[in-house]
């Protein structure tokens, strides 16, 4: 019986063991040993992308939260940039957009999203583009409640280069030789699959400033095969999310916003708690200025901190990972740098004018 090749992980894990018999554990190794797990890893499991500023993103929080805003038009952008400091940096821009109570019909929300995803030393390459909707049904004595279920459909494309990559066929017993055969079989390098996702999402809103969300939301619904070997393609896991945010006003000038979120997909697990402090400058005759600050942990993993900006309908975002996982001999505990910004558009009151001038008289 023909023996099945064996996957990614265990050639990277018997490189490594070589490796440092040969070489020692010297920091170059480490780094190498590093980046290459990295690169290898996204490979052999496909994994969702993620932002810590979920919060900042959201098109891509949950499909149920697609046309939930205050206004008409929303539209934002997010970049990130991670391990730039142990490998290839990982790099994800992500640009979405949807509409409130879409061409007048009360509770209908539409959007779209996309991103980009170069990762590690493989290169490997990941664009998604989807379209969502929403429907939404108010309840309540002055519609404070509110439930919005949404989906969305689209499709993602992967491609890799392998040129970049090291396998445990290139030593040779004394040392790494890269003009040696790396004894994969690639069948493909690149692919596209199709995306169903769908969530739910609850909203009670009692006052302007004080807000309550709840959603679920399920990824992959069709699971689609990923692979690039000759070899039976990998289901993509099914991702599930759950998050919960709230809004407190805490003096006439604080609002406290604590929030978390969770998410599964395999074997894989992801906690996010944290919270942050809204302190408002301006809030008047439609017009907003507040400063934010918040502290958050991500389980096992990283903590970072986040500082934003609202000026009107914009919200300007900037996060900074410290990682705590077991990289940090390699990352120094640098994790990763994360851009948002947001923008509404909605109708305004007029500013009221204190005085007006005469008319000339003639």
């Amino acid at each position: 019986m023909k023996r099945r090749s064996r996957t990614f992980e265990d050639r990277a894990s018997r490189f490594k063991q070589h490796a440092t018999i040969g070489m020692g554990c010297t920091r170059l190794f480490q780094l190498t040993t590093c980046c290459m797990l990295l690169g290898l890893g996204s490979a052999a499991h496909a994994q969702d992308i993620h932002f810590s500023q979920f919060f900042n993103v959201p098109m891509g929080l949950n499909p149920g939260a697609i046309g939930q805003f205050d206004g008409d038009y929303r539209a934002h952008a997010a970049f990130r940039q991670q391990w730039r400091s142990v490998t290839i940096p990982y790099r994800t821009f992500a640009l979405g957009g949807d509409a409130h109570d879409f061409k007048g019909v009360r509770g209908l929300g539409v959007g779209a999203w996309l991103f980009n995803d170069r990762a590690g030393d493989s290169r490997m390459n990941q664009f998604h583009m989807s379209l969502g909707a929403s429907w939404t049904e108010h309840f309540g004595a002055n519609r404070e409640h509110g439930v919005t279920v949404g989906a969305q459909l689209g499709f993602t494309s992967l491609t890799l280069d392998n040129g970049g990559l090291s396998f445990d066929q290139q030593y040779n017993g004394f040392y790494y030789d890269p003009d040696r055969d790396n004894g994969e079989n690639f069948k493909r390098y690149g692919l596209v699959h199709p995306d169903l996702h769908t969530g739910v999402v609850y909203r009670f809103t009692p006052a302007p400033r004080r807000l309550m969300q709840i959603g679920f939301g399920v990824f992959n619904l069709t699971k689609p095969g990923i692979g690039f070997l000759n070899e039976p393609t990998v289901p993509l896991d099914r991702r599930t999310e759950f998050h919960m945010l709230f809004s407190f006003t805490a003096s006439e000038r604080i609002d406290v916003l604590p929030m978390m979120r969770v998410m599964n997909q395999g074997t894989y697990r992801e906690l996010i708690m944290g919270a942050n402090m809204r302190y408002i400058l301006l809030d008047r005759y439609g017009l907003n200025r507040a400063v934010l600050l918040g502290v958050h942990l991500r389980g096992g993993d990283a903590g970072y901190v986040y500082g934003g900006l609202e000026r009107d309908d914009w919200t300007f975002g900037v996060s900074y990972d410290i990682n705590t996982s077991a990289l940090v001999p390699a990352s120094r505990n640098r994790g990763a740098i994360e851009f948002t910004v947001l923008h509404i558009w909605k109708k305004r009151p007029a500013v009221p004018v204190r005085f007006k001038a005469c008319p000339e008289q003639i």
